[in-house]
């Protein structure tokens, strides 16, 4: 199949399930939104309906309400989408609701089992997350009905309302295991319209991009919500959630810390407003913390919150109830402790080194004892590189080591621990590893250190994220591993940072 933007668009959404008749479809649609002729765009959206008319495939549920959406708008001359007149708040709202039942996100989140409710909030959450970043799109070409009309604020509140909510639906639903399945697949369909709003040239153009300002993003508040959510019929759950995830996007602040700690977010995804999910991280840090010895106060804190940030990455198959699965991927924590660290220590000891060894050994007991064999050395070489070992490796010092920090230091460990409670899977590919670690470190470029850690650089705009990410995002298709490490490895690096919602390492996220 040529790489048309329906063939990228469904395998991000689909991966190897995509076929002609789901690429088709999504190219016709953006032929659709972008025709100027009425007359074309009548024969276009004809054609299409005919197209899919029968298809019990759920996905098509979406296409249908987008097909009566533009037959509308080419009818009336306008969207017909009701705007109330009950201020910003509900008006935001309005916007939303009206984005994920035109949009083509109805039917995304649909998998045979597990609550119902938690589908349908993936879909509006994904919704949100798409209307929000259309505020830095290369065209700008936003509907009057649509949120970029109301200003910035809202645009980057939208945003982080659809992706804190996630966070928030793993509180609440991961406890039962047989939500699983539609939370993997919501982390999936949010992931794709996260990447694809942040970096993808078909919707943010060509360099230099449109950047966000540092405005705080606002979501409505939580009485709005709750409201809308009664007169619109959401169910309870859903409701709750995104209540939750509201009042968190507008009271959450970047905590202070010791200034021995560089910047980041802190808190923002996994913190007070999990507290399912924060207390099993607090679990875990004091192991963590345990494991180093000696842990001062501000140090202690720092673990904590990078322990948070850490394993907010892995939510895709992280459940917070402590299962065997849960112990293995919190494996990975290793490198949250040892990157706390290394901020206040010059570099850790091999008595540390030793203690993790044993540790891993522990949470590692059960797996078949191929697994044992690759991940317990693994957690070993990730101590000694994130932590600088003297002596270890030739070349590590307190000032890092290019890409084997990233590969020996965080990637293979992380990528195996999600492959071996699965019992094996496919592996990020190879050739797209170099590209992973720029745009990563194009992220996070305050905290890289010339002439020791691996080059910004790589595209022709001087290690543009936008352009890096761009790069990654078009280069899995057809190229991509198991979805839980795609989603560890790539989308993560977003969510590990600030989200793409500000210049580089920006906590102003959290400002007031």
């Amino acid at each position: 199949m040529t790489r048309t933007y329906g063939h990228i668009w469904a395998d991000w959404l689909y991966g190897g399930d995509k076929d002609r008749f789901m690429v088709s479809v999504y190219d016709a649609c953006r032929e659709i939104d972008g025709c100027a002729s009425p007359a074309m765009k009548a024969r276009l959206i004809a054609d299409l309906r005919a197209r899919v008319s029968g298809s019990s495939r759920a996905w098509v549920e979406g296409i249908h309400d987008f097909l009566d959406f533009e037959s509308r708008r080419l009818s009336h001359g306008s969207a017909l989408v009701e705007v109330p007149e009950d201020g910003e708040e509900y008006r935001v709202l309005a916007a939303l609701d009206a984005a994920y039942r035109h949009g083509a996100f109805r039917g995304l989140c649909r998998t045979p089992g597990g609550a119902e409710w938690i589908g349908r909030l993936g879909e509006f959450c994904a919704a949100a997350v798409h209307q929000g970043f259309k505020w830095v799109r290369v065209d700008g070409g936003a509907d009057e009905w649509e949120l970029p009309v109301l200003g910035e604020a809202w645009c980057k509140g939208a945003a982080l309302w659809g992706l804190v909510s996630l966070y928030v639906a793993v509180d609440r639903a991961a406890v039962d295991p047989d939500n699983d399945a539609v939370l993997a697949r919501v982390h999936g369909v949010i992931g794709a319209h996260h990447m694809a709003g942040a970096t993808w040239l078909a919707y943010r153009g060509a360099h230099p991009h449109k950047p966000w300002s540092a405005v705080r993003g606002r979501a409505p508040g939580g009485n709005a919500v709750a409201a809308f959510g009664r007169e619109h019929g959401w169910p309870e759950e859903m409701t709750d959630v995104l209540v939750r995830g509201a009042e968190h996007v507008n009271t959450w602040v970047n905590p202070a810390v010791d200034p021995v700690h560089l910047e980041r977010t802190r808190g923002l995804l996994i913190g007070g407003h999990v507290p399912r999910l924060e207390a099993r991280v607090a679990r875990l840090s004091a192991e963590l913390a345990d494991l180093a010895g000696g842990v001062s106060a501000g140090e202690s804190a720092e673990i904590m919150w990078r322990a948070s940030n850490w394993m907010s990455t892995y939510t895709g198959a992280w459940s917070g109830r402590g299962d065997d699965r849960d112990r293995v991927l919190e494996l990975t924590a290793i490198g949250a402790v040892t990157g706390a660290l290394r901020e206040s220590r010059p570099h850790l000891t091999a008595e540390f080194v030793d203690r993790a060894e044993r540790w891993a050994r522990e949470r590692t007991a059960h797996l078949p004892q191929r697994w044992q064999e690759l991940l317990v050395p693994l957690v070993r070489t990730t101590a000694e590189v994130r932590g600088r070992v003297p002596g270890t490796f030739e070349g590590i010092s307190s000032e890092g080591v290019g890409p084997k920090r990233f590969l020996d230091g965080v990637w293979t460990l992380s990528q195996w621990a999600i492959l071996a409670p699965m019992g094996g899977g496919r592996e990020f590919p190879g050739d797209l590893v170099d590209p992973t670690i720029r745009f990563f470190n194009a992220l996070t470029q305050r905290r890289r250190i010339e002439g020791t850690d691996f080059p910004v650089g790589g595209d022709d705009h001087g290690g543009c994220w936008v352009c890096l990410g761009s790069s990654l995002f078009t280069g899995l298709v057809d190229n991509r591993p198991e979805n839980k490490v795609q989603e560890n490895l790539v989308w993560s690096a977003l969510t590990y940072n600030n989200l793409g919602l500000g210049e580089v390492d920006d906590p102003s996220l959290g400002s007031s």
